[in-house]
């Protein structure tokens, strides 16, 4: 039974960290797929629809910028189809580890995904303060990615009991 119980706790924490890479793979070929199709209006480009169109000028602005610069509406799409692929890398990778490395027990894969999921923290802050300055609505994107940065605060503190319990249920 004590076995079990540490297993539970780590798989947990690796069926999180695979929803996550798999929410990254998705949103990583969702995303580019409609703003190729739709054009820069089609969904949010950094933050959140509504912050990003405030910086724009208006949604109708994004809605038409395709007809009325397509240069910049390219920019713009390709900006985040290259974001994307950065995505699909990550998602890919955090599969792989929490598959491999951590339900095989290895620290070392517990904290690299922990660790690169959350080196977004910084950019974002970035982010929402510049849209901030512009007086840009941030909320909705700070809460939208809220749990981006839960989520892997959560798995990390699951894996970690689950290995410890391990380690533990090992050395007894």
């Amino acid at each position: 039974m004590r076995a079990f119980r540490w297993r539970s706790w780590l798989g947990a924490s690796v069926a999180l960290f695979l929803l996550y890479g798999a929410v990254n793979i998705i949103a990583a070929i969702v995303v580019p797929s409609t703003l190729v199709k739709g054009g820069a209006g089609a969904t949010g480009l950094v933050l959140d629809p509504d912050a990003d169109a405030y910086l724009a000028g208006g949604k109708h602005v994004l809605d038409t910028l395709r007809q009325t610069n397509p240069k910049l509406d390219t920019l713009l799409v390709t900006s985040m189809v290259s974001m994307c692929a950065q995505m699909m890398a990550f998602g890919i990778l955090a599969l792989l580890v929490a598959w491999f490395a951590i339900r095989g027990g290895q620290i070392w894969g517990l904290w690299a995904v922990s660790g690169a999921a959350l080196a977004e923290i910084p950019h974002y802050a970035v982010i929402t303060t510049m849209y901030s300055a512009q007086g840009a609505p941030v909320e909705g994107g700070i809460i939208g990615l809220a749990p981006f940065y839960v989520w892997p605060v959560v798995a990390l503190a699951l894996g970690l009991v689950g290995l410890r319990r391990r380690n533990a249920t090992a050395m007894a």
